[in-house]
């Protein structure tokens, strides 16, 4: 089925050709066009990120450096307490040792007192006999000065 193209035809198929021609240069130029936008709006977005990535490194030093802040206060003020700390216990571990010296002296003092106590209950009773051996002899003295004036009253 081949039939003869006429020049009209062959016209027609040049000018459709010409106009897919046309159309193909200005779907190029839309293509190019497209990726010149896209590589715009990449690169911006690339910016952006790179403006994102440096307020997020600036954010990372901040928060580094307030973080070695926070530490250093939280390790002085833990320091300052322990400070403080070993100062009450020693404080307390002084007055103990105090209380414990008075509490020694005063154990000494009562052995001391019970020592001085047991020696005055042997003094008293020393004091008791020689009491009584001059009650009993002044006792004898008067029973022998009243037998002598009563039995042997010489008449005076």
């Amino acid at each position: 089925m081949s039939e003869p193209v006429t020049q009209s035809q062959f016209a027609e198929v040049l000018e459709t050709m010409k106009a897919m021609q046309s159309q193909l240069a200005e779907l190029t130029l839309e293509v190019k066009v497209s990726h010149a936008e896209i590589r715009e709006k990449f690169n911006t977005i690339d910016q952006k990120f790179q403006i994102v990535d440096e307020k997020l490194n600036a954010i990372e030093v901040r928060f580094e450096e307030k973080f070695n802040t926070l530490e250093a206060k939280f390790e002085e003020k833990l320091n300052t307490l322990e400070a403080k700390f070993d100062e009450k216990f020693n404080t307390i571990d002084e007055k103990f040792n105090t209380i414990e010296a008075k509490i020694e002296a005063v154990r000494l003092e009562v052995q001391t007192n019970r020592e001085q106590l047991v020696d005055l209950g042997k003094r008293q009773g020393s004091t008791e006999n020689r009491l009584w051996a001059l009650l009993v002899a002044l006792f004898l003295m008067v029973a022998g000065l009243l037998a002598k004036i009563t039995l042997f009253d010489g008449g005076y």
